[in-house]
């Protein structure tokens, strides 16, 4: 028996972005992104394509959610290629519209347990911002910044409110909530996108506490430093490689060191089929390629 069969995954958070800059493994020299490939084009998957992936490859039916319907559609049908017996199901859902939000997760089937993976972010695109890039200085914050970022933390909690209900009548819900190192790892120009990621990573803590008496577990995923795309923009790695000369590393802003997205989809795998309450991972890019350090 696979690790999720007889499980539904809903995953939020699925995107892709297109291939703009080729981030290479300092020791294999390989790519460090996990590649999609539709109609001859390739693109980056995010967290939550490449957790669909590995949860589909364990057995699961995945139900996908994005705002995009077309990129949903480039992903299912990766996945389905690559694996034939995946079961993908998709939804386009903009879930900071709470009554669309409630309307279409109630008719997601309940013929089996469902599991839930939130990875809302910057690498789903579902926050909009200029240039794509997070890491501003404080005089270079709008307000517009400060409620794009916030909006991660409103929109998981009205799928959480939508979703409690039917978790509540299952024998047993896992739950796991992807935030980032840069949730609890401050860096310069990170004054806004480390408070949001900081706040989606209590709240995870929070209501892992609050909902664990009632078979409701939840995990805080923190991955730092993974090859969504998000890099690829010129400003974001000079950005980094700022971040990175502050911490006494190399500032190349090509020596990005970065882990593949697959490796937090394997991950996430074996927390929502462990035997054990996982309560927090942090997954971080080795120092000497870009293989992920999973510390649970």
């Amino acid at each position: 028996m696979q690790k999720l069969e007889n499980i539904r995954v809903l995953i939020t958070g699925v995107g892709i972005k297109p291939v703009r800059h080729i981030f290479r493994d300092i020791v294999t020299n390989e790519s460090s992104h996990t590649p999609v490939i539709h109609n001859g084009d390739e693109y980056k998957a995010n967290l939550g394509a490449s957790t669909a992936f590995s949860c589909a490859e364990a057995g699961a039916i995945v139900h996908l959610v994005a705002r995009s319907g077309k990129n949903l559609k480039i992903v299912k049908d990766w996945i389905t290629r690559s694996i034939p017996r995946a079961k993908v199901e998709i939804s386009t859902i903009d879930l900071l519209d709470k009554q669309e939000t409630e309307i279409k997760l109630a008719s997601v089937s309940n013929d089996i347990p469902l599991y839930w993976v939130q990875s809302l972010g910057l690498g789903a695109g579902t926050v909009k911002i200029r240039d794509n890039n997070p890491y501003l200085k404080i005089d270079e914050v709008s307000e517009e910044f400060i409620d794009a970022e916030l909006s991660v933390l409103k929109s998981t909690y009205m799928t959480l409110q939508a979703l409690l209900p039917r978790f509540r009548k299952q024998a047993e819900t896992r739950i796991c909530i992807v935030s980032s190192m840069s949730g609890i790892r401050s860096f310069v120009s990170g004054s806004v996108h480390n408070s949001a990621k900081g706040a989606i990573s209590r709240f995870a803590n929070a209501i892992s506490l609050e909902l664990a008496p009632e078979k409701i577990y939840v995990s805080n995923i923190r991955p730092g430093g993974c090859d969504t795309g998000l890099y690829d923009e010129n400003i974001v790695k000079s950005r980094i490689a700022k971040i990175r000369e502050s911490f006494g590393f190399g500032s190349d802003p090509d020596d990005i060191r970065l882990m593949p997205p697959s490796s937090v989809g394997k991950a996430i795998v074996n927390i929502l089929s462990s035997d054990g309450h996982i309560t927090s991972v942090n997954i971080v890019a080795l120092s000497i390629s870009r293989k992920a350090s999973i510390n649970y």
